[in-house]
């Protein structure tokens, strides 16, 4: 079973197809909800999906059906007018169920989580329909490390940032129109969290999209085109900037990438981990491994790092959305300045 969410609200799940015409394009989004109480439990992820993963990460096949989720298929939003939502972005080769864990948390803590599946960036996309996209390049692959980052950086403009404003705009819609979202989702408190090429995704959108009021980078870049001669974006909004301590110690990225503003920006380090402990691969990784499996300590690691994400971002979240008071966050323990 996935980690036990901390918040008081039970957890709904639904999966929506988004269609932009404009752009001949169609959006798996994942929504998790505060609900009422369900008898059908969500599956952590479909066969399909689960087999892609499987194989990526050397997992024991069909290990899905064993993950226990803590949200309920056959369930309505909590009898309340408006909830704030939280866009969820994936990072490149994966799906937005391995932030299953960190969804689960917002949710039961009355945030409303949006994930989008952006193909051909995700590892793969299932369609209620039967089609699949599956995980392909959109850089060049025999260029070098500019060229290639400069097509990755259009990529996350052209692309990326692009979905999240269709699916925002569409949000819109459905809040008016729908029956199951009408009046249910509070667009005047947004904010988006990303990991990796999510986190580049989350503060960009974050810049350019007024109606996102706050934004959270785990261990992703915040240069255009992932190069370090690229001096990072200017935010002028609140963010939290959470990476690994290989990401933090890299001379090429250390003190460049922190950007924002003093007032509202918090630079955290998550110590003795690696780029995937924002997700809930390592948990799955020390369950289902093909490989020996891992050592106590490891997997102790592994959920103490998931636990520690989903507090620390449902403060900031919870800070800029509803005006909670964070004292992890506001509890400095150290500056760094150059």
């Amino acid at each position: 079973m996935l980690p036990e969410p901390q918040g008081v609200n039970q957890i709904g799940t639904r999966t929506l197809v988004l269609t932009d015409a404009t752009r001949h394009r169609d959006l798996l989004v994942t929504t998790w909800f505060p609900a009422e109480s369900g008898t059908v439990a969500a599956p952590y992820m479909d066969k399909r999906t689960g087999a892609e993963f499987a194989r990526e990460w050397n997992l024991r096949l069909g290990f899905e059906q064993s993950v226990c989720t803590h949200s309920w298929l056959d369930t309505t939003i909590s009898h309340q007018k408006a909830f704030p939502v939280v866009l969820l972005e994936h990072g490149s080769g994966v799906v937005p169920a391995i932030y299953t864990s960190l969804a689960e948390g917002l949710a039961s803590n009355g945030f409303i989580v949006v994930a989008t599946n952006h193909p051909p960036d995700s590892l793969i996309a299932v369609f209620p329909d039967g089609h699949e996209i599956k995980a392909q390049p959109y850089w060049p692959e025999n260029a070098d490390r500019r060229t290639q980052g400069v097509a990755i950086g259009k990529f996350v403009d052209d692309v990326l940032v692009a979905d999240v404003r269709f699916v925002l705009d569409q949000l819109q819609e459905l809040n008016f129109h729908d029956g199951f979202w009408r009046g249910r989702l509070d667009l005047s408190h947004v904010a988006i969290v990303g990991h990796s090429m999510g986190g580049t995704t989350a503060a960009l959108a974050l810049k350019e999209d007024g109606r996102i009021r706050a934004g959270v980078n785990l261990d992703g870049s915040t240069y255009p085109g992932m190069n370090a001669d690229v001096r990072p974006i200017p935010l002028g909004k609140p963010l939290l900037f959470m990476e690994t301590e290989v990401h933090a110690s890299d001379p090429e990225t250390h003190g460049k990438e922190f950007v924002g503003s003093e007032a509202n920006t918090y630079y955290v380090v998550l110590a003795g981990n690696e780029h995937m402990a924002f997700t809930d691969a390592p948990l799955l990784q020390c369950r289902f491994s093909k490989e020996s499996a891992p050592g106590t300590t490891r997997c102790e690691k592994a959920l103490h790092a998931v636990e520690l994400t989903r507090s620390v971002v449902n403060e900031f979240v919870g800070k800029y959305l509803r005006d909670n008071p964070a004292p992890e966050l506001d509890s400095l323990v150290r500056i760094d300045r150059k």
